[in-house]
């Protein structure tokens, strides 16, 4: 296989901290399907400047080519998304727009005045405590007859 074709495999696992991993070939048309592929973590194609990883599952598209060491026959090369776009890192940890964005959950606050908070001895204002959320009642399986 010449390093212009690329090749389609899905990603059999990385790992992060030792920034490599294993590429399983998908191509049936090629001689190396089905074979592991080294993948290391400066052959990972971004965008942008950032952490590089793959996911374990990812399909990715890659060149390969014959490995320099003596421990792995073949390597990946250039490895990006499929047809040339965005890896699972890139697309993670995107920035939704203000409209998109999940609802903060709310406390209720006590109010300053009116029965919440009274003035006891000493100048110390008397709070009331809230109370507890209720509980969900237990369901009990019907006995069987």
């Amino acid at each position: 296989m010449s390093t212009t074709e690329r090749a389609l495999g899905q990603v059999k696992w990385f790992n992060n901290k030792a920034g490599y991993g294993f590429i399983t070939m998908n191509d049936s048309a090629d001689e190396n399907a089905g074979k592991d592929i080294f993948v290391h973590y400066s052959s990972i194609r971004v965008t942008n400047s950032q952490y590089k990883y793959l996911t374990q599952g990812e399909y990715v598209e890659f060149s390969l080519e014959r490995s320099t060491s003596e421990k792995h026959e073949l390597q990946a090369n250039d490895v990006s998304g499929l047809k040339g776009g965005k890896l699972m890192c890139e697309v993670r940890r995107t920035v939704f727009p203000e409209g998109d964005r999940r609802p903060v959950r709310s406390y209720r606050r006590f109010e300053e005045d009116g029965e919440q908070q009274q003035q006891g001895d000493d100048d110390f204002k008397k709070v009331q405590r809230r109370k507890p959320a209720a509980r969900k009642p237990r369901t009990v399986p019907a006995p069987s007859v």
